[in-house]
């Protein structure tokens, strides 16, 4: 996937955005995307997962998931 393409994920309220790929973070045998609103600073993580060959990007909140993935964005 390249930097500023656009996908859809599913927000923490069940519905479909799409939002700028900004990167991509392997952690704990799961993938994840660092995507963000276009032409904004904000930054979200959502879990990929793959549903019958297709991939979803589910949202991860706010928690200590959200907490752990951006740390390792942060380092890398």
């Amino acid at each position: 996937m390249k930097t500023n393409e656009l996908i859809t994920v599913v927000n923490e309220n069940g519905e479909k955005v799409d939002l700028q790929f900004i990167d991509a973070i392997s952690m704990d045998g799961n993938e994840y995307v660092i995507v963000g609103p276009k032409d904004s600073d904000e930054a979200y993580a959502y879990k990929s997962i793959i549903t019958n060959g297709e991939t979803e990007y589910l949202s991860i909140g706010k928690g200590q998931e959200f907490k752990n993935v951006l740390e390792k964005y942060n380092r890398s």
